[in-house]
């Protein structure tokens, strides 16, 4: 019983993936951690749907979640406020004064127009950036890593 149960985690966690699965939860995984208020359960279902490799795309979230958001806030602020005509200053200081407030002031109308929804624009692009340079680089990475391992293993065939 416990070797099935181990197995089934084993599974369900396998790493063993094709480059595009493993550098896809990489990625996924690192764009719902820089995103605020995503985390490892939205992940992991995200993931199981798109059938991206679970173990990457939780070591994504795992190495770019809360950190990683406070870090691209500026980058945010800039390139949301860039495409809503909004002064990324101005959107970091209105940011500040009414963060305290809470998430009911943070939704009304007027705060969620002029603030939320230029700073989660802003977050969406950062993270799809970033996101989009992990997963070719591991992409990149992963088939070399695996045409070496073809040419080691013909290597020693041949001897």
């Amino acid at each position: 019983m416990k070797k099935r149960i181990g197995d089934r985690i084993k599974q369900f966690f396998l790493i063993d993936d094709t480059p595009h699965k493993v550098a896809g939860g990489a990625a996924l995984g690192i764009f719902l951690g820089i995103v605020p208020g995503e985390g490892v359960l939205t992940t992991l279902v995200l993931a199981s749907l798109f059938r991206l490799n679970r173990l990457a795309a939780l070591a994504g979230v795992g190495v770019s979640n809360m950190w990683t958001t406070v870090l691209a806030l500026p980058l945010a602020a800039f390139f949301g406020g860039w495409m809503f005509g909004i002064d990324p200053k101005a959107l970091l200081g209105d940011f500040d004064r009414t963060f305290h407030l809470g998430w009911k002031f943070f939704l009304s109308k007027t705060i969620f127009f002029d603030l939320a929804l230029p700073l989660i624009t802003g977050f969406a692009f950062v993270a799809g950036v970033i996101a989009l340079a992990v997963y070719f680089g591991f992409l990149f990475f992963l088939i070399q890593r695996k045409n070496m391992k073809k040419d080691e293993h013909v290597l020693t065939n041949e001897k």
